[in-house]
């Protein structure tokens, strides 16, 4: 999946670039609705695809079946959205929005991340040992493309801004998703899932914290459990360099999926630009749901049929 910083800026550059319509001012007026949903799943603590009774699972399911699920999800979210009003309404609006470009970007980029991640590793490494260095190829993608687009360094950013959202806000997203999930995989969903979820984000994300002594005092006791030169990498760093090219500027071939008969020489920044024309064109179907009235068959098709690499 592509790190916490990759969809923020997907989003929030989709969000900017975009024509002025109805859904671009809901999303700047509930800024904090939309850049939670910008993290998707991420804040759950469950793989979605588990709930399927198809018993399928992000390594197993194919895009078709992923993006199936997901549109269904979409449709009962847009369900539940209509039968609010005013700023519950556009809560949920703004919601939904970020979660649209969360898809978009994480359907993009996980393909890549996941293949780079294990051609550096053995053949036999343990789920420990992926998960950390997939974790290192996630902050240096996520370190340069905040360099490269904002021109500013992880300590610069204001990350107690873009993981905050009022109580009631957050009431209102949590019962949209509980609404979103029972009506689509018949399961219920705790009302702290979203709350809780932030609360992880920060968490994880504690370097971005002002207080320098909090930050030297957690990375103290974080060798305790892993080595420092592994767990350095689990940070952001101001000025991290891509010392083994994760962002793949030397266009070196990759594949999609593990079989996949189609080699890809896209770098991380191409991914991005097709990441960020496709969130344009989701949230553009979007507004013709919302400000124009008309029916949300182009926007659940074009969920179903996105693919943005050839299988």
């Amino acid at each position: 999946m592509a790190g916490f910083l990759t969809h923020y800026l997907i989003g929030m550059e989709a969000r900017e670039t975009m024509s002025d319509n109805y859904i671009r001012q809901v999303m700047r007026g509930q800024n904090h609705a939309f850049l939670i949903g910008l993290q998707g799943f991420h804040l759950f603590s469950f793989d979605p695809h588990s709930l399927s009774k198809r018993g399928l699972s992000y390594r197993t399911a194919t895009v078709t079946q992923q993006n199936q699920e997901f549109a269904s999800l979409f449709d009962n979210m847009i369900d539940y959205t209509l039968k609010q009003q005013g700023q519950e309404r556009e809560v949920c609006i703004a919601y939904s929005a970020g979660f649209l470009c969360y898809f978009a970007a994480d359907q993009a980029m996980t393909p890549y991340i996941h293949f780079r991640t294990w051609q550096d590793l053995p053949v036999k490494c343990s789920p420990r040992r992926a998960a950390s260095h997939r974790k290192e190829v996630e902050t240096v993608i996520d370190t340069v493309l905040l360099r490269s687009h904002c021109h500013m360094e992880p300590s610069q950013l204001n990350f107690e801004a873009l993981t905050f959202a009022s109580k009631k806000d957050l009431t209102t997203i949590g019962r949209m998703m509980r609404y979103a999930f029972l009506s689509t995989f018949k399961s219920k969903v705790s009302p702290s899932e979203i709350t809780n979820g932030l609360k992880n984000a920060r968490r994880q994300n504690i370097h971005l914290n002002s207080d320098a002594h909090f930050r030297r005092l957690w990375l103290h006791a974080l060798e305790k459990y892993v080595p420092i030169s592994g767990s350095r990498r689990k940070i952001y760093e101001d000025f991290l360099p891509d010392d083994h090219d994760f962002m793949n500027t030397a266009c070196a071939v990759w594949y999609p999926y593990p079989g996949s008969p189609d080699p890809q020489r896209s770098s991380v920044e191409e991914i991005y630009n097709m990441s960020l024309h496709s969130c344009r064109d989701f949230l553009d179907d979007l507004d013709t749901c919302f400000s124009w009235g008309m029916d949300r068959e182009d926007l659940i098709k074009s969920i179903i049929r996105y693919e943005p690499f050839s299988l």
